[in-house]
């Protein structure tokens, strides 16, 4: 975008007939001055310049070259010109916004933004760049998404650079950094506004949003501990940290699964089942809570309803190697042949070389007397004139403290099986 517009240009020297004076401003005859170009033309006519076509030029300029070494002189003689411009390309960028012109108000929210720096017309910035990258996933289009929220965050940051501790840019910028779910960067920039906003209800409204988070961050603390102690193979410690956790949090599934686990591991098994049955009476139903049921019914000797629960996280995860690998262990162990195979030939799709899929077939072999073919894999052939369709979409944004999202400033201012789960 700023490549094109910026080819729309064209530098001539100033005519006598145009006129700009104002206070502190005069007119430099040796100035070269950028022109815009008419609408489709790829030259300039002496009919097309016009004080308009200046000013045109000018804010194009002003938009998406601040480096230009006669920057200052523009905007001083678009200033100078009519010193209400920016109110006017303000009101003018909200518009086209609203029309979801997102190109035209992204060039007139720099200009106002370049032409009168102030934190309003910084965030009005960012916020455009945020309603873009919304936009870009609703649309599926993560290259857009990922680059105008790029643009969002560096606008803000720079303009911490220009006006310093600013209440309201850091009351943004804490907003959208909880926004996008890092909540380290979301205090830090919420400890610094609250050591320099005034007193107020959006004050306490994110003095309340720090709380929430602080408290997330100290979770989020206990959880990590709790997983790093179970893989140190620390099931005691892992089972007081997973409890702390549920002691603050009864209505979160993820520390009933970790203490779960690790109770699991720790050779409590109906402890173990309590946590995990809680964590599907709280709503949450993943294949690894299903893998760790049937591992606790292995044990305990139901190796029925093992296959039951392993059944059911097949289901909620067609494709899980540790689920399709249980499976087939059991019923190859329980002689049951045909569902046995039927599942390492799933398992075998996905895993490839896996050592532990190649040893239960070779079982399955000697146990069955058949031969498990060779894997074919088919060639997918892509058609070169069809490459619509093929985008991923990112993970959607982390919903946390979106009710203080950027606002526009509209005025100046398994151990018994063969796998257990990671």
């Amino acid at each position: 975008m700023k490549e094109d517009r910026l080819r729309t240009i064209r530098y001539i020297r100033i005519p006598d007939t145009i006129k700009a004076e104002g206070e502190g401003f005069s007119i430099d005859p040796d100035k070269r001055i950028p022109v815009q170009l008419p609408q489709g033309a790829s030259s300039l006519r002496k009919e097309d310049i016009s004080l308009e076509a200046i000013i045109s030029g000018m804010l194009t300029v002003i938009a998406y070259d601040e480096g230009n070494q006669d920057f200052q002189y523009f905007r001083s003689f678009v200033l100078a010109a009519d010193p209400t411009l920016p109110e006017k390309l303000n009101q003018a960028a909200i518009a086209k916004e609203q029309q979801k012109d997102y190109d035209f108000a992204e060039e007139l929210f720099l200009a106002v933004y370049h032409l009168l720096p102030q934190s309003a017309s910084c965030i009005n910035l960012a916020t455009l760049y945020s309603y873009i990258a919304v936009d870009a996933r609703d649309r599926k289009d993560d290259k857009k998404e990922t680059e105008n929220l790029l643009n969002t965050r560096h606008t803000l940051q720079d303009g911490l650079k220009r006006f310093g501790e600013n209440a309201e840019i850091l009351s943004e910028l804490a907003s959208f950094e909880a926004y996008m779910g890092n909540l380290e960067e979301a205090k830090d920039y919420l400890e610094r506004y609250l050591s320099v906003a005034e007193e107020g209800e959006k004050k306490e409204e994110m003095k309340s949003l720090l709380k929430r988070i602080s408290m997330q961050l100290e979770n989020d603390e206990e959880i990590k501990e709790a997983y790093d102690a179970i893989m140190l193979g620390n099931n005691s410690k892992a089972i007081e940290a997973a409890s702390k956790f549920i002691e603050k949090n009864p209505k979160v599934w993820n520390g009933f699964f970790l203490r779960a686990w690790a109770l699991r591991k720790d050779g409590r098994y109906s402890d173990a089942k309590k946590d995990l049955l809680e964590c599907i009476k709280l709503g949450e139903s993943s294949s690894d809570i299903y893998n760790e049921l049937s591992i606790c019914e292995l044990e305990e000797g139901n190796r029925e309803l093992a296959k039951t629960y392993l059944e059911s996280a097949a289901d909620l995860d067609p494709e899980n190697l540790t689920v399709l690998s249980n499976l087939a262990y059991l019923y190859l162990g329980d002689g049951q042949l045909d569902e046995a195979r039927e599942y390492l030939e799933k398992a075998r799709y996905i895993s490839g070389d896996d050592k532990i899929i190649s040893s239960l077939i070779e079982e399955y072999e000697k146990t069955s007397g058949e031969k498990i073919g060779e894997l074919i894999h088919e060639e997918i052939v892509h058609n070169d004139d069809d490459d619509d369709g093929y985008q991923a979409e990112l993970a959607e944004i982390a919903k946390d403290a979106e009710e203080h999202h950027c606002h526009h400033h509209h005025e100046h201012e398994g151990d018994c099986c063969c796998h257990d789960h990671s």
